[in-house]
Formats: structure tokens, sequence, C-alpha cells
């Protein structure tokens, strides 16, 4: 028999696939009682008995038939007008939305507003704002003036984009030296992480036989939300002499990407992990 042919026109309230209780989306396992009222295995872990009104059941059961509905129902990512083609099931829109690279960033120039996906809006910041660009390659040591105020990085393959943000040490006059912060620019991961997936070494001189190294094992991400950057990545001091042509040495590395891939494919297996769950 041939399978029926998708309904055009097809509409269904979303609000039928969210718990009664907690109304967050119901995520396998799900349960019912014996009047099939639904709800999610952490409402049912602190329920004695159903929570609807004109029900006083105590018992609960797995319901495969809405699992099986749940898992069936795709929705479009909400970043779909930024370019996001993705589909998945309801019940992990949000996981998705919170990683969707297509999700957006801010702009934080006080009063600009803009929004844009991370790997857009670095030609806003470099054409509206004029801000300065470097291009770079991963894994491949590149040299950045140190001068105060923003300054863009963008991979040479499209693929990410960095934020330096260089101020004056918090030293009462005379400045001591400059601090350094940098984030990737992006949205939040699927965990609520503020890791960027990419490792990072800056390497800088003060005065002639001076070198200091700094390694990161894990840049900070940021859709800059909240303003530019302010964690310091390190501080540089001043120089006896004129430091206006100090140099960062900066290579930036995606080495992390595999482990963090890695990781969440774990995490993917210990979630479908209730299918073979038995009733309790």
């Amino acid at each position: 028999m041939e399978p029926k042919a998708m309904m055009e026109g097809v509409r269904m309230a979303m609000g039928a696939l969210d718990c009664p209780i907690c109304n967050e989306p119901l995520v396998p396992p799900i349960y019912q009682c014996g009047m099939g009222h639904l709800i999610c295995k952490s409402c049912r872990n602190r329920m004695t008995k159903c929570p609807s009104p004109l029900c006083s059941t105590t018992d609960f059961m797995r319901c495969f038939g809405m699992e099986r509905i749940a898992g069936a129902i795709e929705v479009p990512c909400c970043f779909a007008k930024n370019g996001c083609t993705e589909k998945m099931a309801y019940f992990n829109m949000s996981k998705h939305e919170k990683a969707c690279q297509r999700g957006p960033c801010f702009c934080p120039e006080p009063g600009c507003g803009f929004t844009a996906p991370s790997l857009a809006i670095w030609g806003h910041f470099t054409r509206r704002h004029k801000w300065p660009c470097t291009v770079f390659r991963y894994y491949v040591e590149f040299c950045l003036l140190l001068q105060l105020g923003p300054h863009v990085l963008h991979a040479q393959d499209g693929s990410s984009v960095f934020l330096v943000n260089v101020v004056p040490a918090p030293a009462e006059p005379p400045v001591l030296g400059h601090a350094i912060s940098l984030v990737c620019v992006q949205p939040e991961t699927s965990t609520g992480s503020k890791r960027s997936r990419f490792g990072l070494s800056l390497m800088f001189s003060c005065f002639t036989g001076h070198h200091q190294l700094l390694t990161l094992e894990d840049v900070r991400s940021s859709s800059l939300a909240d303003g530019l950057p302010k964690d310091v990545v390190c501080f540089v001091p001043k120089a006896s002499g004129d430091d206006s042509a100090a140099i960062l040495r900066i290579t930036i590395d995606t080495e992390l990407a595999y482990d963090d891939e890695k990781l969440e494919d774990d995490e993917d297996s210990e979630d479908e992990s209730y299918e073979e769950e038995d009733d309790e």
C-alpha cells in the first residue's frame, strides 16, 4: 500500500503537546493515567495522583501512542527567516534553537539595535561602524596591532567570527597597560554553555627579550546581547617606552570542536535510552 500523501493545511494547537502541569513540551517517556490525562516524567515523579481536578487516579502508565505522535510531528526552526532549514521534533525545538547558528547576535554599539546571524553580523561591524577586521586561518599564527577598541576576526573559511576588545587596564592614572577581551560571536550551545569550541594561544612582548604566552582551552562564546566583551583574557603591561607598535601574536584552533561533537553524540545516545525503559 502506498503511504498516504501529506495533507496540506492541517493545523494543530501545539499546546496539545505540552505537559499540562509544567507547560514544557512532552518529552518521551510520556505517561498517562487511566482516564487518559497526560503528564511528563518529571511531573509524574513528584505527583501522588493525577493532577486533573476531575480525576483521582493514582496509577500512571507509559503512553507509547503519544510518544510516537510527539516524535513524528516536525516543526521548523524559528530562525528559518535567517536561513535555517532544519526541522526537528517539537520537543527538541528549544534545544536546537539554543544552538542554532542562524540565531541572532547583537551589535554591541550603544543605540544601534542591529541583529543578524553570527556569520553575517561581522559585515555590519566593518561597514557600518568601521571596526578593523583581520581575516585568519585556523592553526596559523597571525599578528594583531595592539590598539584600543574592538577588532573583528573573521575565519578565512567563513565558519566563525571573533571579537577582540582592548581597553585601558583598570588602574588609576597613569595607565599601566591594556586589558584584552575576546569572544567567539555566536549563540549559546545547546546545553547553555559559554564554550565556543575553539582554543586560543596568544603571545606578546613588552620589551626586548620579553615574551609571554597565554593558552586558552576554550574561548568564551557570546551573542553580544550584553554589549562588548568584558571578560579579560589577559593584561598587556605598558612598556617603559612607546608601546604603540606592540603586537599580539594569535593562533586559533578548532580542536575542541571534535571533542564537543563526540560529547554531544554521547549525550544524544543517553537521551534515547528512554525507549528501553520499562513501565513502572
